[in-house]
């Protein structure tokens, strides 16, 4: 067989893999969806009666959903990450894994389908249609708009019950969209590297790091700074977000070597 990338070997490898690993992604994407669910259900039914009669209150009713978001989109990809070569760690199961009549790139080009495009895409959908009903439900009540003044001293006009897709978000949050990535990268890598309890063994090692390189940074910027004068000079860096574009890159490079290591480790659980 050979080595290289064949196009009907991949999609029948997405059919075949679809039998094993559709079984989780279900099950996670249910429990997820249900999370979702709740927590729009039990904050709108909480404020029941304050969303009936129009109170000042209900316009904080739906402060939840950008946190909600983030957390939970980020749980489920790391989880279905972690999962998918899971398979790997348990001899038996790894001969059988192994043994699938596709080449190595095929198989890795298969995780990356299930764990970046499927997961993500399937998240965004369950998230947006979950948001669209309950705000939905929500605008038949009436609108919530507002006239405020934001910190320019301008009157604006704000919509308290935008739908979460038409939501105007800031700037900088759109330079930290390669987050995810960077996160199925490692607990990818973690997943084809550990051989059991590999999320928890993943998170770990991924929370170790971070402290280090945290304390390491601060330490560093502390003997840099020190009995130093602070001045604020008008050059490249003096703009935020250019550190933003910079961090943005350097995600993206980390991503792409994550998913290179995690390709050679997969090659060498072949071996």
């Amino acid at each position: 067989m050979s080595n290289l990338f064949n196009t009907t070997r991949f999609f029948a490898l997405i059919r075949r893999q679809w039998i094993g690993f559709g079984r989780i992604y279900l099950m996670a994407i249910g429990v997820i969806a249900g999370i979702i669910f709740c927590f729009y259900a039990f904050n709108i039914g909480a404020n029941y009666n304050d969303i009936k009669n129009e109170s000042v209150q209900v316009y904080s009713v739906l402060n939840f959903r950008s946190p909600l978001f983030c957390v939970l989109g980020m749980f489920f990809v790391t989880v279905i990450s972690s999962s998918y070569f899971a398979d790997l760690g348990s001899k038996t199961k790894a001969i059988f894994e192994l043994m699938i009549p596709a080449s190595r790139l095929e198989k890795f080009l298969v995780g990356i389908f299930y764990t970046v495009v499927v997961s993500i895409s399937s998240y965004l959908l369950i998230y947006y249609l979950i948001d669209l009903a309950f705000v939905s439900y929500l605008r038949g009540f009436g609108s919530a708009i507002r006239t405020e003044v934001n910190s320019l001293g301008e009157q604006v006009t704000v919509d308290f019950w935008s739908y979460y897709f038409s939501m105007d978000y800031p700037r900088g949050v759109f330079y930290l969209c390669f987050l995810p990535f960077l996160l199925n990268g490692v607990f990818l890598l973690g997943g084809i590297v550990f051989k059991n309890y590999q999320y928890i063994k993943t998170a770990i090692s991924l929370v170790l790091y971070c402290v280090i390189w945290i304390c390491f940074f601060v330490y560093l910027m502390k003997t840099q700074t020190e009995n130093t004068v602070q001045r604020m000079d008008d050059n490249y860096w003096s703009d935020v977000y250019h550190i933003f574009g910079l961090i943005t890159a350097a995600g993206i490079v980390l991503t792409v070597i994550l998913w290179g290591l995690a390709f050679l480790r997969l090659k060498e659980k072949e071996i």
